[in-house]
């Protein structure tokens, strides 16, 4: 029966055993709803299903795209649950409670985001982590990053990426963008911006970390580098020219320290622990 809005497979809200996670509006017509905790939906000993095709997101890198804090809850794992890219990528599973299980079925993914590039120490942007890194607002669910910005000088901007972007070069008239991470699973780079000599680090893809800029001399202002480009899922993102290291990638499942059981059909990017 259907009860507040939830597709229920047992007793209702209260006592339910299984559930089915409903969508939000659909994002490029994609079934998806971001920031779940189970306690919203589960009680104790409860299911939670993720529908193939469905993608479980986080708004923020500060926080899992799912937090599991329902004792002995089973996650059931046939979609997209994924962390959002930044400074670092953030996690896509959070386990917050003992007993739990979590079942990552055939063709599905849990993936850390990528973390963000180091940037250029002089007019040139890093590229974003996989998951959205360098994005704001509505997420582009399943689809490639935006290229980043060109400088005033009309050159040295990072590409988007289906994962991670890549950085931008160093300029000479002001900062270029890097490219924004996306949301492809499993996703490959885009390349870093170019000018002058000097190439930013292009971006990982899926499990890979971000490539680093080139340095590219000095001038009277100090040294002339180009920012690393963003991680792939679940991998840090790239140093700068002058070896400033990028930011690491997210986990895929952090236990914070809860014992819990894994069964994995599927793919997972970024650690378990």
């Amino acid at each position: 029966m259907t009860s507040f809005g939830y597709d229920i497979l047992g007793f209702g809200v209260g006592g339910a055993s299984t559930v089915i996670l409903p969508t939000s509006t659909l994002i490029n017509n994609l079934s998806n709803r971001s920031n779940v905790s189970t306690s919203s939906f589960l009680v104790n000993n409860g299911t939670l299903i993720i529908p193939a095709d469905f993608w479980l997101w986080a708004s923020s890198n500060d926080t899992a795209a799912l937090i599991v804090d329902t004792p002995n809850a089973t996650i059931e794992n046939s979609g997209n649950i994924v962390g959002k890219g930044g400074r670092p990528g953030g996690n896509a599973i959070s386990i917050t409670a003992s007993g739990v299980t979590i079942i990552n079925n055939s063709g599905a993914y849990i993936a850390g985001a990528g973390g963000t590039g180091a940037q250029s120490s002089r007019n040139g942007n890093d590229g974003g982590g996989a998951g959205g890194g360098n994005q704001s607002g509505t997420p582009t669910l399943g689809a490639a990053g935006a290229n980043g910005a060109q400088g005033p000088d009309g050159t040295g901007a990072g590409l988007g990426g289906g994962a991670g972007g890549g950085g931008a070069a160093c300029t000479f008239q002001g900062g270029a963008q890097g490219g924004e991470g996306g949301y492809i699973l499993p996703g490959s780079g885009g390349a870093g911006g170019t000018f002058g000599g000097r190439s930013g680090g292009a971006g990982g893809s899926s499990n890979n970390a971000g490539g680093a800029g080139n340095a590219g001399g000095s001038d009277a202002g100090g040294p002339l580098d180009s920012s690393g480009g963003g991680g792939g899922w679940g991998a840090s993102g790239g140093a700068n020219g002058v070896g400033s290291a990028g930011s690491a990638g997210g986990k895929g499942i952090e236990s914070n320290s809860n014992s819990f059981t894994l069964t994995n059909n599927g793919t997972i990017y970024g650690l378990q622990s």
